[in-house]
């Protein structure tokens, strides 16, 4: 039998820190786990994720550039119900 990966309690963890800090900023639409879509030399890499609505949000919300060692970055993404 082989241990569980501690990677996505690790990364639930870190992303729910995000959650508490960020989500109820009006800026931010969602924060989520997943790939590193703009990093073209490892486009597998998994980060935190934090969408925001406006692209002057990325510099006045100040997120940390990690999190328990994930990598946060940020999308411009304004959604909407269609």
């Amino acid at each position: 039998m082989t241990a569980p990966d501690p990677f996505w309690p690790r990364a639930y963890q870190a992303r729910d820190k995000l959650v508490a800090q960020f989500l109820d900023h009006p800026d931010v639409s969602l924060i989520d786990i997943g790939y590193d879509l703009e990093n073209k030399a490892a486009p597998q890499q998994i980060v935190l994720r934090v969408h925001v609505r406006r692209p002057s949000a990325k510099q006045t919300l100040a997120l940390p550039p990690e999190i328990d060692g994930l990598p946060v970055r940020t999308i411009v993404a304004d959604y909407g119900v269609e």
